[in-house]
């Protein structure tokens, strides 16, 4: 990959910028730019956890097959590490990851390499420790909302998050772009498809937002029933 597309990435990303330049460099010459279209499988169950993959465009799924259908363990952005197992000691993968927009780009970088720089490089094994934290935290949260709250909760509250992560103000409203279908929110939320498109026609209804399939307009974020 060209130096002059790769360093500036590793430079500018909070888990890269610890790094020397010349520990950049050496992952720099191990890493290639791929890009994927919509729906297409980056990695799958028993391939080789040979790549760590940073997501520089779009939006990727992480998921897992079961009893014929997907679940989705969390969702990627821009600027966020995926494919990490082979720093947790998984050499083979457990999960798929799937390309959710029309042109996704990808930096894969070489575990080994990966792994190098953490040994040589204290500060930056720290900053995966942290992000690896971060990730699990968010498995457990969302874990204990399946267990302690009903669908709707958990629908509202997936709601609001995506209205503060991703939405951009619009006077008093709020616009979220998005390419998640119904049955990608149920498989997020633990619950039915039938039962977010209930949710979102009940809020559709009531004058609290609009949508359709590629946006989220939230009349007043703040008005959005959740739980406290």
């Amino acid at each position: 990959m060209d130096t002059k597309t790769t360093l500036p990435v590793l430079e500018t990303s909070p888990i890269f910028a610890v790094l020397t330049a010349e520990e950049r460099l050496i992952l720099q010459h191990s890493a290639t730019m791929q890009t994927y279209g919509k729906h297409q499988v980056i990695y799958k169950p028993g391939q080789q956890s040979s790549k760590v993959f940073f997501l520089l465009k779009g939006i990727v799924k992480i998921a897992i097959h079961a009893e014929k259908k997907d679940i989705i363990k969390y969702v990627v952005r821009g600027g966020c590490l995926f494919g990490e197992s082979y720093l947790t000691g998984d050499t083979l993968r457990r999960d798929f990851a799937y390309a959710m927009d029309d042109q996704v780009e990808v930096l894969e970088l070489d575990s080994n390499a990966v792994v190098n720089a953490m040994k040589g490089n204290f500060a930056f094994a720290q900053s995966l420790l942290h992000f690896l934290g971060d990730r699990l935290r968010y498995t457990e949260t969302q874990l204990e909302k399946v267990v302690l709250k009903d669908s709707k909760s958990r629908i509202m509250e997936f709601l609001h998050q995506m209205g503060l992560e991703q939405g951009r103000r619009i006077g008093f409203e709020t616009l979220v772009k998005h390419n998640m279908t119904h049955q990608d929110i149920a498989d997020l939320t633990g619950t039915s498809r039938q039962m977010v498109t209930a949710v979102l026609n009940q809020l559709k209804r009531s004058n609290v937002l609009y949508f359709n399939r590629k946006k989220i307009l939230f009349r007043d974020l703040n008005s959005l029933p959740i739980a406290v």
